[in-house]
């Protein structure tokens, strides 16, 4: 039951929030991909397969980060409504569910799903040229709930930040001269997280495989984005300092929440729910996965998530695993990126990629 799973939410991951379940604008956005890792979730761990997950060097981690943010929301219940209640642990709910990637793609094996993944990957690039082609005033959107950009990929993440990710992850996996598309639509993104990700990324591979040649990428990336069409707007303006501003903003108001509560915070994705008046109404509610952690589970739940982080680096024994986990992390401190569903898989998908000797 397994193996059709993850080949049909490895074809349906391109499709990001156009296979919403919900309508968008609700407060619970659920997705096809979410139903999908509940059925995982429930493969994975039925009694003929549970052992092996158990006795994985990443369960203890993901299980006691899991704890501590369950302990978190259950301090949390007297200053939360019904609904607030519900949201909150069904969020962390999907987040179990998406951690069973990860034992799926490591029971199965993660070559057999090469072709279905490159077949994903082109699914994902030509639907977000298309878009940028076609559709680039998206600005419409604002009234569904997402930001609105103009000229810039968002793919079917309807995000340019989180689309980039993904595109500094598949720049750095191609084979050969194929990472000049991915390299091209992450520049039509003008995701400055995003740059910043692939340029540290590259500089680790760089200096820990002795491959300076890597570096000619980060030349690649200056010289495409010098001649790119640069229509008016904000959005394609690689000095705006708005958005620097509104998330240091955002970012500062959530660590002040920590503060107030460093022991446990205020409970795992509780944050917007009580604080409405302190804390911008983003949709990803704090640009920055490592304060969301704290200000949400405190200090108990930050250890064990850095915990967790540190064996999955530990478990990757792929250069370039190392390499795309360090540029999710990167982005993590400019958005919450981490705990973004379709970067989950991915994330749990990279630390299962096969040991490769060099680059």
């Amino acid at each position: 039951m397994t193996n059709p799973l993850l080949i049909i939410s490895i074809l349906i991951w391109p499709f990001g929030q156009l296979l919403q379940l919900t309508p968008f604008g609700s407060s619970i956005r659920l997705q096809l991909l979410d139903l999908v890792a509940l059925f995982v979730f429930l493969s994975v761990f039925v009694p003929t397969t549970r052992q092996e997950a158990l006795k994985d060097p990443l369960f203890k981690p993901l299980a006691l980060f899991t704890l501590t943010a369950a302990l978190s929301l259950i301090f949390a219940l007297p200053r939360l409504s019904q609904n607030e209640i519900i949201s909150s642990f069904l969020y962390l709910f999907r987040f179990v569910c998406y951690t069973s990637f990860y034992f799926a793609f490591r029971k199965e094996g993660i070559r057999k799903y090469l072709r279905y993944l490159l077949l994903s990957s082109a699914i994902f690039l030509s639907i977000g040229f298309l878009q940028y082609l076609f559709l680039p005033d998206v600005r419409f959107l604002k009234y569904l709930g997402f930001d609105d950009h103009y000229f810039r990929l968002i793919g079917t993440f309807l995000d340019p930040n989180f689309t980039g990710l993904v595109l500094v992850v598949m720049t750095i996996l191609a084979p050969k001269l194929f990472f000049l598309l991915p390299l091209l639509a992450l520049v039509l993104t003008f995701s400055r997280a995003s740059f910043l990700a692939l340029a540290i990324s590259l500089l680790y591979l760089g200096f820990t495989q002795k491959k300076f040649k890597l570096l000619f990428l980060l030349l690649v990336l200056g010289v495409t984005l010098y001649f790119v069409p640069k229509p008016f707007g904000e959005g394609v303006n690689l000095w705006r300092t708005f958005s620097i501003v509104s998330r240091l903003d955002n970012q500062k108001k959530a660590f002040d929440l920590f503060l107030k509560n460093p022991i446990l915070g205020v409970g795992f994705n509780s944050l917007k729910s009580i604080s409405k008046t302190d804390i911008p109404n983003l949709s990803s509610g704090v640009d920055n996965s490592f304060i969301f952690v704290l200000a949400t589970t405190g200090l108990l739940g930050f250890a064990t998530f850095l915990s967790f982080l540190k064996k999955a680096w530990q478990t990757a024994a792929n250069p370039l695993s190392r390499a795309c986990l360090l540029a999710i992390v990167v982005h993590s401190f400019f958005n919450n990126s981490f705990f973004y569903s379709p970067i989950l898989v991915l994330f749990f998908l990279i630390v299962n990629l096969p040991p490769r000797k060099s680059v």
